[in-house]
């Protein structure tokens, strides 16, 4: 009896400490960096199109600001693409809102970012029918040209863990944190 009781602390105090740990990851990730989800109107090719062309836009729009600066990310985010839609005689409007968002696996180059939920700036074109574009909006990991700059953002921003965690490919720590960040 003495011994299951033991055993089974012994798996209780791995299985919490493995929960600790992801969580820190988990919260290093979500204060280094922002990550970018447009919905299109329609799954039309006109409006993939124009999904992709506010997505150059606003990506160009941001890459100044402060990553404390979340109500300007929004702001310009929401401007940048409503100023698209009606210069181009677009006729339906486009929202934008902070907050924190489930976000597929996703890889830029050397840097994976599991599956799990992050902050992010969603933008919304017209009722955000079609098909949906992720990435990372700040640092720009996405943008053609500054992706060095952005991995060096990133290995400021976070702890060595972190980075290393993100860029080294590790498969199964990947599955066990995507596991742990579904029962959190």
């Amino acid at each position: 009896m003495k011994k299951t009781f033991f055993a089974l602390s012994m798996v209780a105090v791995f299985m919490l400490s493995l929960c600790v740990y992801a969580n820190t990851l988990s919260n290093d990730l979500q204060s280094g960096l922002i990550r970018l989800h447009i919905l299109a109107r329609s799954d039309s090719e006109y409006d993939q199109r124009v999904k992709l062309e506010i997505r150059d836009e606003i990506l160009k729009a941001v890459t100044d600001i402060p990553i404390t600066d979340t109500d300007t990310f929004v702001k310009t985010a929401e401007d940048t693409a409503n100023n698209y839609l009606t210069a181009n005689n677009i006729p339906y409007k486009a929202k934008a809102q902070y907050g924190t968002f489930l976000f597929p696996r996703k890889s830029y180059g050397n840097i994976t970012l599991s599956q799990g939920k992050y902050k992010g700036v969603r933008v919304i074109l017209d009722e955000g029918n079609g098909q949906n574009w992720w990435c990372v909006m700040y640092p720009p990991l996405c943008v053609t040209g500054k992706a060095d700059k952005a991995q060096l953002v990133l290995q400021e921003n976070l702890n060595d863990e972190s980075y290393e965690l993100i860029t080294k490919k590790p498969k199964v720590r990947f599955k066990v944190l995507e596991l742990i960040s579904e029962i959190i």
